[in-house]
């Protein structure tokens, strides 16, 4: 008797868990190439929902661009310009619904 109501609590828990996006479906699901950036590069986007994402260059602990993406359904990939950056070592940090999800080092050569 006393194990059912922990067996529905659990399966409450469960159910609404799986459910959730987590921070490592969108880990695998975005990439760029190259990693070596001469001009452009390739922003890759393999999850299925449509959201809004906002990305953030920034080399050190200075913020050097921020923009926003609005992701269709479906898989997408997008060309995006970094002939502005200066040669040097970056990051791209992905920020999905206030979380960011991936962080993917770069250099401009």
């Amino acid at each position: 008797m006393k194990k059912t109501p922990f067996l529905i609590a659990f399966l409450f828990v469960s159910l609404i868990y799986g459910q959730q996006n987590t921070v490592s479906d969108y880990e695998t699901a975005i990439s760029m190439e190259p990693s070596q950036v001469v001009s452009s590069s390739i922003l890759s986007f393999e999850f299925p929902e449509a959201k809004t994402v906002k990305y953030i260059i920034s080399s050190g602990n200075d913020d050097v661009i921020t923009k926003e993406i609005s992701k269709n359904t479906g898989s997408q990939i997008l060309k995006t310009d970094f002939s502005f950056l200066e040669n040097g070592l970056y990051e791209i940090r992905f920020i999905i619904d206030d979380m960011e999800v991936k962080i993917i080092p770069f250099s401009k050569i």
